[in-house]
């Protein structure tokens, strides 16, 4: 029969011979990134995670959302902190896997008779009798590690898709108000020449002159905007904002159905990973809390073997134990401090699934309002806005009214149509926070999209060529006057030249007839 010494050592070069093994250098990352790649519903490019860094390489196509989100994946920095918090994982796992080094202790004392040698070798038993437990605890604390980062990329995606439709939406709105600003001074130079030519009043020319400068000012401030989205997109994709790197044009249109609460309530508490990780934290409690317990009478163990040559040159050896006597401490403080984390734990987790709950509902409601909103804006209020400009120019065309009537129309129309794609950006923002409630894909993910009707651009430059019947006194020979034919629809107007005498917002030459102030 061996010997307690021999089977302590057998046990402790087992224990240190399993744990030899290096973790493989995929685990912690694969397993995120599958995490992520199946609640999304598609396969993701992912930067190397032993990369310190990578070179950004802005893509040739223009970028939608879903290469947006894999541009994220692989140049945001927030995935090397990701990686370096599994790093730490793994390290922790590593360093579970494996007990205590031994300790080697020699001793040489002499006298006036000879020398006393004591040798020893001596190991933590409790690290060996803990392997197992922590070997456990370790993994399922890496395991948990894995849910809450792949949650918080899963909340990357959805920053990177809200961020892409605010810099489709403000490209558009900045290309709106520039076709705008562009109108507007043609209008505005043409009223100055009907203003040399004695057909309107100062009045009518400073209203016209005002109307384009505010459109001007009101370009400068969308592509202002648009700039500060797109430096907003390039932050998250990890691209320089001004490198050749282009957005797909438009948004799509929303479509008609949406997602039923009960559906996604259950696709939500079955996909949320960081639900899911708050569950495995109460686990992870719950076995620490009874492994606290259990062992508090147990303290420090160490077992050896000690070898002595006495100074008469006798030779003593034997095992050795020392054992920690639970006299003081007796685990009060280590119990009370893992049920407290225990507690805690459970806490979190409750206000997550009814957060769950909550969140569900009102992301569900958000998105059939915004629906609402881009509804009306469609099929009611641009139609009639659109149908007040062409009124309003059929009344000017007959003197019925002034032209400050027509340009406050005008600009009503253009903030309708800012509006609009405004309300569709805004939909847009709540299915991808919905899509992030719902753990990351929607049960409609997936099927065709179908871009956004162009809200008015071609009308505006339409309405500004056709605006020249501005309300006229006596026409003369080189200027013809607005052509009144109600059936018309729109006045004639003459060719805009712009070497024609007159600056644009300068005082202008007497007219050849009484000008009226």
């Amino acid at each position: 029969m061996c010997s307690p010494l021999k089977r302590v050592a057998a046990i402790a070069a087992a224990a240190a011979l399993s744990g030899c093994a290096a973790l493989p250098p995929e685990r912690g990352y694969a397993d995120t990134h599958a995490l992520v790649d199946e609640r999304r519903g598609s396969s993701s490019a992912w930067a190397d995670p032993f990369d310190s860094g990578v070179t950004p390489v802005a893509p040739v196509a223009p970028i939608d959302t879903a290469q947006a989100v894999r541009l994220a994946f692989l140049y945001n920095p927030r995935m090397r902190q990701a990686y370096a918090r599994i790093g730490l994982g793994r390290a922790e796992l590593e360093s579970a896997r494996r007990i205590a080094n031994p300790e080697l202790s020699y001793t040489r004392l002499t006298a006036a008779g000879g020398t006393q040698i004591t040798r020893s070798l001596s190991v933590r038993f409790s690290e060996v009798l803990f392997l197992g437990a922590r070997k456990r605890l370790a993994a399922a604390e890496l395991d948990r590690l894995q849910s809450q980062l792949a949650a918080q990329l899963i909340d990357l995606a959805a920053e990177v898709e809200t961020a892409w439709y605010g810099s489709v939406a403000a490209d558009q709105v900045a290309t709106m108000r520039d076709t705008v600003a562009q109108a507007g001074e043609a209008s505005a130079l043409l009223a100055q020449r009907y203003f040399d030519a004695g057909n309107i009043s100062r009045l009518q020319l400073e209203q016209e002159l005002a109307a384009a400068s505010q459109a001007r000012i009101d370009a400068v401030r969308a592509r202002s905007e648009a700039l500060r989205a797109r430096s907003h997109l390039a932050a998250l994709v990890g691209l320089p904002s001004d490198a050749t790197w282009t957005t797909r044009p438009g948004l799509p249109m929303p479509p008609a159905e949406q997602p039923a609460f009960d559906a996604l309530l259950a696709i939500a508490l079955d996909a949320r990973l960081d639900v899911d990780a708050l569950s495995k934290e109460v686990a992870l409690s719950e076995q620490s809390f009874a492994r606290t317990r259990r062992w508090r009478w147990l303290g420090a163990v160490g077992v050896g073997y000690e070898r002595e040559r006495e100074i008469d040159g006798a030779l003593l050896r034997g095992p050795s134990v020392a054992l920690e006597l639970p006299i003081f401490d007796q685990g009060q403080a280590a119990i009370a401090r893992t049920q407290a984390r225990l507690q805690d734990a459970r806490a979190r987790r409750d206000a997550a699934l009814l957060g769950v709950r909550n969140d569900v509902r009102l992301g569900i409601d958000r998105l059939a309002l915004a629906w609402d909103i881009v509804e009306r804006y469609r099929s009611l209020l641009l139609p009639q806005r659109e149908a007040i400009v062409a009124r309003s120019q059929e009344q000017l065309n007959f003197m019925l009214i002034g032209v400050f009537e027509l340009i406050h129309a005008r600009q009503s129309e253009y903030a309708a149509y800012q509006a609009y794609m405004e309300s569709i950006r805004d939909y847009w923002t709540a299915r991808s926070e919905l899509r992030r409630l719902a753990g990351g894909r929607l049960p409609d993910d997936g099927k065709p999209e179908h871009l956004a009707d162009d809200p008015g651009i071609g009308a505006i430059q339409h309405d500004h060529a056709s605006s020249g019947a501005h309300e006229h006194a006596a026409p003369i020979d080189d200027v013809p006057a607005a052509d009144e034919d109600p059936h018309a629809g729109h006045a004639i107007v003459p060719p805009v030249d712009h070497d024609a005498p007159g600056e644009l917002g300068r005082e202008a030459p007497a007219r050849p007839q009484g000008d009226t102030p």
